[in-house]
């Protein structure tokens, strides 16, 4: 089902060729394609209680090339991902903005995408190589200067209102890495992962997705996600989403999870909307070892739970945590936004004892400006008190800029 991994390499070295031939042909191979330019400056401000706080000033450049398809069946798409230091004094590392050995915090420049994509038929699509991947047991975050990335192979395909993918990974980049890694157990064996997924919607606005992921020898994940609208009113709204996950070690589990390892998460959520603002209320509950959600190595998957905010998951061995939130659209000030949420956990188990206990607490403004397509700025606060880590307050400031080109 899944290929090769040397067809990975195989695929990118074959795009020069397949340039040169859409050069000669008159499909819309650069006729439909575009270039996308994103533009972000980064403050992160991380004040840590009783430690060295982490600071960092960084200026991030994201160039996507999005071709279109040669005789409308292959493409190839790439994007460069960097980020210069504008300011990162040495011993306040640790933001995750610049590349960080331990004494100095500096820039770093990588190919993050580059991958060939393939139709086949109307409704699938095949693609190979570097890629930025957002399902739900394969995703690569994008919370600071840069994404990480995968190296993988993906086969996907739509029919109707149902949908399934598979995906095959050999390595991946961590967000200010400037290599891709291979996945690596503690003997120094190499391993893959593949995943499989795929959703359904139905007519009355139900979705239901699952997906199940495996690292041989090391890590078992399964995944499922139900989300239901319900529109009372042209005003009122209302939404319930559910998540569930279940990590289990996979034979010798020689991996990054201990071989005893076994534990499930639930997440359930409501949310209400009226008008121009929102109400929710979340329910978070982990039954066995902390949850481990990425697959090792460079790798940066994360959970897609409403509990999982800004700094901390509320995802540590038999945590049991609740959240109220609130969102808010103001219609005085066209592109403002403003949310807030706290969120409480305890039961935690640690050394035999489940009293352990946290808090997060998460304000953000963000303004997308009217007058400028493309330019937004956002302000993310957070304030964490934990048993588990190291009290902080936290300052985020973002600025976006994005320029689409074609």
């Amino acid at each position: 089902m899944f290929i090769k991994p040397t067809l990975i390499s195989t695929a990118i070295l074959a795009a020069a060729s397949m340039q040169v031939q859409a050069a000669e042909s008159s499909s819309g191979f650069f006729a439909d394609s575009k270039l996308d330019l994103g533009l972000r400056t980064y403050y992160f401000n991380r004040d840590k209680i009783g430690e060295p706080d982490s600071k960092a000033l960084s200026q991030a450049l994201r160039l996507d090339f999005t071709s279109g398809y040669l005789n409308d069946i292959v493409g190839f798409d790439a994007s460069i991902f960097s980020a210069q230091k504008l300011s990162g004094e040495k011993g306040h590392g640790g933001t995750g903005l610049l590349r960080d050995d331990g004494s100095s915090q500096r820039g770093y420049a990588k190919i993050g995408q580059a991958f060939v994509k393939v139709k086949l038929g109307e409704s699938g699509k095949l693609k190979a190589g570097r890629m930025v991947l957002g399902t739900p047991l394969f995703n690569d975050s994008d919370s600071r200067s840069t994404p990480s990335s995968t190296q993988a192979v993906m086969a996907e395909g739509n029919f109707g209102k149902a949908n399934i993918y598979a995906i095959y990974s050999d390595r991946a980049s961590a967000k200010t890495s400037e290599s891709f890694n291979k996945y690596q157990d503690t003997n120094g064996k190499d391993y893959e992962v593949k995943v499989i997924g795929g959703g359904y919607s139905f007519d009355n606005g139900l979705s239901v997705s699952a997906a199940y992921g495996e690292a041989e020898d090391v890590l078992q994940q399964s995944y499922v996600n139900v989300n239901y609208p319900y529109i009372f009113s042209n005003k009122i709204k209302v939404k319930f989403d559910a998540h569930f996950y279940s990590g289990k070690a996979d034979g010798n589990a020689s991996g990054h999870v201990a071989s005893t390892y076994d534990s499930d998460l639930v997440n359930l959520a409501a949310q209400v909307s009226y008008d121009n603002s929102k109400i929710s209320a979340s329910y978070q509950g982990v039954n066995g070892d902390e949850y481990v959600e990425g697959w090792g190595g460079s790798d940066d998957t994360g959970l897609s739970t409403w509990n999982s905010v800004q700094r901390l998951d509320f995802d540590r061995a038999d945590e049991q945590s609740w959240q109220l939130r609130f969102d808010h659209n103001f219609k005085k000030v066209k592109g403002l936004t403003f949310m807030t949420r706290y969120t409480h956990g305890d039961n935690i188990t640690k050394a035999g004892q489940a009293d352990g206990s946290e808090w997060e607490r998460n304000v953000e403004l963000k303004y997308a400006f009217q007058d400028v397509d493309g330019l937004s700025v956002r302000w993310r606060n957070s304030t964490v008190r934990s048993s588990e880590t190291v009290d902080t307050n936290e300052n985020r400031l973002l600025l976006n800029y994005k320029i689409a080109f074609k």
